[in-house]
């Protein structure tokens, strides 16, 4: 789902912000504090913000893990199967082709799937499934 060329992104953000169908609430710690989560596609850091956002911004991108790597996918373009040190070098070109204030939250990302894949490579992990 990609923002309208009719209405601002702001404006796209302002209307779904309370009523989304990827927006999940998790409780943190003991209270009745809750953090309200995205289940977006392209969110990179699963935060329900208009930063993070992928539905209202035109030029997301987003980090998904395969068997052959880190897909790295954006809106308008062929998905690209990259191994995860790699991205996490090439986050700097990412956020210049796609969103410059998303660069530390590309980095994040490739390093948490990079983790993830080294513990499904683990002969433990496989043992399990």
């Amino acid at each position: 789902m990609v923002a309208s060329t009719q209405a601002s992104s702001d404006l796209c953000w302002r209307v779904i912000r309370q009523n989304n169908a990827f927006r999940t609430k998790q409780r943190a710690g003991r209270g009745r504090d809750r953090i309200v989560l995205s289940s977006e596609p392209k969110n990179l850091l699963n935060k329900s913000s208009f930063k993070y956002s992928a539905i209202v911004h035109d030029n997301s991108i987003g980090l998904e893990l395969s068997e052959k790597g880190v897909v790295v996918s954006r809106n308008g373009s062929k998905d690209i199967v990259l191994p995860a040190k790699k991205v996490i070098g090439m986050r700097s070109r990412m956020a210049r082709k796609g969103r410059k204030d998303l660069g530390a939250a590309i980095r994040m990302r490739a390093i948490r799937l990079q983790r993830l894949n080294v513990r499904k490579s683990r002969k433990s992990w496989k043992n399990d499934a």
